[in-house]
């Protein structure tokens, strides 16, 4: 036997640059931000000793004067105590700045400190950069973090704060940047295709700098980070325990990018567009943003219709939920998602902004209990204290507001990392812990999650017959031609055949039908009420396939609770330039209609 492939699915190493911004009490000419971290650099302090026997490194940029970078260099997060060392560590350095920093005659802070004289020359991101293995992986990791990119913006954007409190607002940093933008979808990370990207931004945004995207390909050289994938949406976080669950979910990511590798799939294609306006409205109002929205045609022809923004809080919690089977092979502690999911989803479930979901809910609430936390002073002094850049500070103002609360998410989070998700046709465990009432039917799927769902490697028959039945249960018109279509052509390829029943379930058509009655409608039915689901297909000329639709418009629905998707409605060049239409549509049976 040969070994033809090696495919690793665990997490390789990540660099973390955590970045902090330098403020002068006193500036003068010549005792600026930009000389302190000058003197700094020439004299740095004595850093402690990593996992690996490194040394974390102090740097800076030459686009944030007053701002500089404690950086790892590669480390290993593959389980909780390696993540427990890297973080204590990385704490420790802060402090060792921090204290280094005071002894310059400045305050090492979090960006975004209101009263300077320029207040947002210290506004910088925390860097993280992720190492790859080959152009695939390279592709697949910047698609796959440009997909989400505004969910990633809402929950990481951080806010300018100040005695008056914290601006409201998504980032900060994004909404003054001229030197970043929004990250181009790669169709491979060949020389040549990068090239392309290159000219393309510098015809869009006068910036031909690949590094000028919000996932940088080839990594931050500048950061030391050649050769990696970085990371650039995250703003700087206050904590050393916020920036670790965030490097938590940047190696989730990564290795969702690695599984579609090994199954051969790509990411789908969001247009540029929508990619921009998301992010747009993210950076704005963080998680107060409405996303999508967006008009797409219809399968049918018909005028564009209005698709349902949703919440960029639901977003996250898609992202977050999506990533939960890869934050069980990376070994994942409730403590260490508590930071990413229990604000989140508390915020949720009550319906109120009781609850803190990220680092600018909590400086606001902060701000609120005492108008002093946010002061250079109280906050300075906290950089300079390892165990308090280590403290969950998110989680213990959560515990503070609802204790009992609490204590049940971090029950249900702990449920959902010993388990596996619950499938279709299984409660969910977040609507029990919300108080829905607990119930074998899966819940109702829109058409992207239903596409999400049905996208898992060897997903069984039963269950895709499961998400079909919950899909239907979303009511409105069932029709899946435009979510595939957004897919890109080669994952929409392979959906379809995960939809398609086997041969016996598939009946061919050649006429529009004229009633359910019909014998080939009713022997579509028959199979399906019988196998729980069938395909009916019509292949004819070009100009019927507007007599399919029709039809099918006019039947409404179809008897004894059988529902019917619209999967394909399509044209090809037949023989002698033929041009013809296939038009496909599954018939679901629900449960007690194929199970009795």
């Amino acid at each position: 036997m040969a070994l033809v492939a090696v495919s690793r699915s665990g997490p390789l190493r990540q660099r973390i640059a955590k970045g902090y911004g330098v403020h002068v009490p006193d500036p003068r000419p010549g005792h600026g931000p930009a000389e302190l971290i000058a003197a700094l650099l020439a004299n740095p302090p004595l850093m402690p000793t990593l996992p690996d026997g490194g040394t974390c490194v102090l740097r800076t940029g030459t686009r944030a004067r007053a701002a500089l970078w404690i950086d790892t260099g590669r480390v290993s997060l593959h389980d909780a105590a390696a993540r427990t060392r890297v973080a204590g560590v990385l704490a420790a350095a802060v402090a060792a700045v921090a204290v280094a920093v005071r002894g310059l005659g400045g305050l090492l802070l979090p960006t975004g400190w209101l009263q300077q004289p320029d207040p947002l020359a210290g506004l910088c991101a925390d860097l993280h950069s992720v190492e790859v293995l080959g152009p695939v992986q390279r592709e697949l990791l910047t698609n796959t973090v440009r997909e989400h990119t505004a969910p990633l913006i809402a929950l990481t954007g951080r806010q300018l704060y100040g005695p008056g409190g914290v601006t409201p607002g998504g980032s900060a940093r994004l909404s003054r940047s001229f030197g970043q933008v929004a990250t181009r979808y790669l169709d491979s990370c060949s020389p040549a295709h990068l090239d392309r990207v290159r000219t393309r931004l510098h015809q869009e945004e006068r910036l031909g700098r690949l590094e000028a995207m919000d996932v940088n390909p080839l990594g931050e050289a500048e950061a030391g980070a050649r050769d990696d994938v970085t990371v650039r949406l995250f703003d700087a976080q206050v904590t050393v325990s916020g920036a670790l669950a965030h490097a938590l979910l940047v190696q989730a990511l990564s290795m969702s990018s690695r599984e579609l590798e090994r199954t051969g799939r790509r990411v789908r294609v969001v247009p540029q567009p929508v990619i921009e306006r998301d992010r747009a409205r993210a950076v704005a109002h963080g998680f107060a943003a409405e996303l999508g929205g967006d008009e797409g045609r219809r399968g049918d022809g018909a005028p564009p219709a209005p698709v349902k923004a949703r919440p960029a809080a639901q977003a996250v919690r898609e992202l977050l939920h999506r990533l939960m089977p890869f934050f069980r092979q990376l070994e994942a502690t409730v403590d260490e998602l508590a930071p990413l999911f229990i604000g989140v989803e508390l915020a949720e479930s009550a319906g109120t902004t009781t609850f803190v979901r990220n680092e600018n809910d909590l400086l606001a609430r902060w701000w609120s209990h005492d108008a002093t936390a946010l002061t250079p002073e109280r906050l300075g002094q906290g950089l300079t204290m390892p165990d308090w850049l280590t403290t969950d500070q998110v989680s213990a103002m959560n515990r503070h507001a609802s204790a009992g609360r609490w204590a049940g998410a971090r029950v249900w989070l702990a449920e959902r990392l010993t388990h596996p998700d619950p499938g279709p046709g299984r409660p969910d465990s977040a609507g029990v812990r919300a108080g829905a009432k607990d119930t074998t039917r899966a819940a109702p799927l829109t058409g992207e999650q239903f596409l999400d769902r049905v996208a898992e490697p060897d997903l069984p028959a039963a269950q895709v017959l499961d998400a079909l039945r919950a899909y239907c249960r979303g009511g409105g018109v069932l029709d899946l031609v435009r979510p595939l279509r957004s897919r890109g052509r080669d994952d929409a390829r392979a959906l379809r055949r995960v939809l398609r029943p086997r041969g016996e379930q598939r009946v061919q058509a050649t006429e529009p039908l004229s009633s359910w009655d019909d014998s080939t409608a009713d022997r579509a039915l028959s199979t399906a009420r019988e196998k729980g689901w069938a395909l009916l297909r019509w292949d004819l000329p070009e100009q019927d396939r507007a007599r399919v639709r029709k039809a099918l418009r006019s039947l409404g629905r179809a008897p004894d609770g059988v529902r019917h998707i619209l999967l394909t409605d399509t044209t090809y060049t037949g023989r002698e330039n033929e041009r013809r239409g296939t038009v496909e549509v599954l018939l679901v049976a629900p449960p007690e209609e194929a199970d009795r």
